[in-house]
């Protein structure tokens, strides 16, 4: 299967899955997600395969949803955030019995910070920058709110998304919110060192490891029930077309 948006490679028995937009910053369009989705499929099938490894293009990982084509982008959202039908690639991520490590190369904004958040671990680069800004577009950020919160506190985790501060990745492991912070051209490097000690331990294990850990994340129909309400928001609407004209949205009536 030949992919047009992602890359998809062996890396020993690592599958390394990039965004691959590099001329749009990596946003992730409906066939972004489409091609996540089978690429995470082709991981899980693959015996051969121990660790899911995602990442981006270039020198950003992603900027997050696209919206140039807004019919699309409404389109791909709901795909993003179906989670009954088990076609969502962020939850095939989140329930795959291999361990999933983001290796974050430079800003993860909206959508594209939600990927790496709910992957196992997080590497970052020292460029790599964080924001959940999706109230900022009249939106929500549904994984953040589920999983944010268990990574750094309630309390942070609402600062965090409210105000859609960017924070860097240092500030991201002070918080907890990355497990490590490397130099940008050690960043693979570091995801295969550690890929080596996970080895050690048994598939198996590691797979129950995971999947009990996890099992606290509940919340996701909510959260999903929540974003579908709010796309059909007239902040929705204003969010993304003061996105579409590059201004501050107005959330008020000023007159």
């Amino acid at each position: 299967m030949e992919f047009k948006t992602i890359r998809y490679e062996m890396i020993e028995d690592m599958a390394v899955i990039g965004f691959n937009r590099p001329e749009k910053k990596n946003a992730i369009s409906l066939e972004v997600s489409e091609e996540v989705g089978k690429a995470v499929d082709r991981a899980n099938e693959n015996e051969g395969v121990r660790f899911i490894v995602l990442t981006g293009a270039g020198e950003v990982f992603s900027s997050g949803a696209d919206f140039s084509d807004p019919e699309r982008a409404v389109e791909m959202i709901r795909r993003e955030f179906d989670v009954k039908s088990g076609e969502s690639p962020v939850l095939k991520l989140v329930h795959s019995p291999k361990p999933t490590i983001a290796a974050v190369n430079g800003y993860a904004l909206g959508h594209g910070a939600e990927y790496a958040l709910m992957c196992d671990i997080i590497i970052a680069s020292e460029q790599a920058e964080f924001g959940f800004i999706g109230p900022v577009r009249g939106a929500v950020c549904p994984y953040a709110m589920i999983r944010l919160a268990d990574e750094i506190g309630r309390a942070r985790a609402k600062e965090l998304i409210i105000t859609c501060e960017r924070i860097s990745a240092l500030e991201a492991f002070r918080i907890g919110l990355v497990n490590k912070v490397v130099p940008a051209d050690k960043l693979m490097n570091e995801v295969s060192a550690l890929a080596g000690k996970m080895r050690r331990a048994a598939p198996l294990a590691t797979r129950y490891t995971k999947e009990v850990i996890n099992r606290g994340l509940g919340g996701y129909e909510l959260s999903a029930r929540i974003f579908e309400e709010i796309l059909k928001s007239d902040e929705s609407v204003e969010g993304a077309v003061a996105f579409l004209e590059k201004r501050n949205p107005r959330w008020y009536d000023e007159t």
